[in-house]
């Protein structure tokens, strides 16, 4: 999922991240961090420091400490187009199987 703006007196730059209680906290935060700046209390720096702090912690939760729950975990654009779970050794041995596919229409075209 894309990490959501809910107001552009917040900016976020958007990133591709698995949706988890991280992402949650994520939405939960700014809506205070906008309640905060909507009355005052905080100034748009200082929204946009503690927003930065939030995803910098969530960052290194997920990479040093393997937090799948509440880290960041970006996704990329492409994490849309995974249809199922597989093992190294699956996925390996389909690019070798559609490796072997492309030689051999290769060869064909070439006359061998």
């Amino acid at each position: 999922m894309a990490t959501p703006q809910f107001d552009s007196a917040l900016p976020v730059i958007p990133v591709r991240a698995l949706k988890n209680k991280g992402m949650k906290n994520f939405a939960k935060l700014q809506l205070e961090l906008l309640k905060k700046l909507e009355e005052g209390k905080i100034d748009r720096t200082q929204a946009q420091y503690e927003v930065e702090k939030y995803w910098v912690g969530s960052l290194l939760r997920a990479v040093q400490e393997g937090d799948v729950e509440f880290g960041s975990l970006m996704a990329g654009q492409s994490v849309g187009l995974v249809k199922e779970i597989k093992s190294v050794k699956e996925i390996i041995d389909e690019i070798l199987n559609d490796m072997e596919e492309e030689l051999v229409k290769v060869k064909k075209m070439l006359g061998n």
